[in-house]
């Protein structure tokens, strides 16, 4: 990077340029229901809005720690259809080559966060939906900590949501392919230069439309779940 890199800024990179082939269509323009940030209530809107109402939760947190930091979504295929929906001031950025896959997609995010000056970058997928705020702050705070690299886990493989120091910004860049950050990942961690953090959640996200049905019922459980402790709560007090 040719600019002088600001301290621990982060540019937080949401990836939605995919052509969703298993799903057939727009998937992250579905509305689906989910729980608030704050897990409190059912939430119903856009896949894609879900995912980005995390990431600006993750924003403010940053802010209150005082890291400068944007929030970017890349989009590319059905790019039309997902611009109406994102809110005005809304960082886009099209990926013109979307369809060499998601490293593609890194590449072309990679831009904007030289453009800011950014000295480390939060890769994650719009149809993550497993993956909380809390998920994020957690991964947030572990950098922090470490001053490393970081990813989740889950499965017993490394995965986004991840953030990487400019050092590998390069690496980055030379990804092919649409596998990711994944091989980088493998790199990092053989080379010790790797902090991951166990997110269970992980294993949700959004390829089919029988996904839709399965978090929907995850979902209602979830909230009767919530229902049945608030209830015995007010009982209790």
């Amino acid at each position: 990077m040719n600019n002088v890199l600001n301290h621990n800024s982060i540019t937080l990179l949401l990836l939605a340029a995919g052509q969703s082939r298993r799903f057939n269509g727009a998937k992250l323009a579905q509305p689906i229901t989910d729980l608030s940030i704050d897990g409190s209530t059912a939430k119903t809107q856009p896949l894609l809005l879900h995912s980005l109402d995390k990431l600006n939760a993750l924003s403010t947190y940053l802010d209150t720690l005082k890291i400068q930091n944007q929030v970017v979504i890349v989009l590319g295929h059905h790019q039309q259809t997902l611009q109406q929906l994102l809110p005005k001031g809304t960082k886009i950025i099209i990926n013109e080559d979307s369809d060499r896959g998601l490293s593609s997609s890194i590449k072309t995010a990679l831009q904007a966060t030289e453009q800011a000056q950014a000295n480390n970058l939060l890769i994650t997928l719009a149809d993550h939906i497993g993956i909380s705020y809390l998920d994020y702050q957690q991964l947030v705070q572990l950098w922090l900590k470490t001053q490393n690299n970081v990813c989740a886990y889950y499965q017993e493989k490394l995965a986004a949501p991840a953030i990487f120091k400019h050092t590998h910004f390069l690496a980055l860049g030379e990804l092919q392919g649409d596998k990711g950050a994944k091989p980088l990942l493998k790199k990092l961690a053989a080379s010790n230069e790797l902090t991951t953090l166990f997110l269970a959640n992980g294993i949700y996200d959004i390829d089919t439309e029988e996904d839709l049905i399965n978090l929907a019922e995850t979902v209602l459980l979830k909230i009767e779940t919530e229902n049945r402790c608030n209830a015995k709560n007010t009982k209790d007090n």
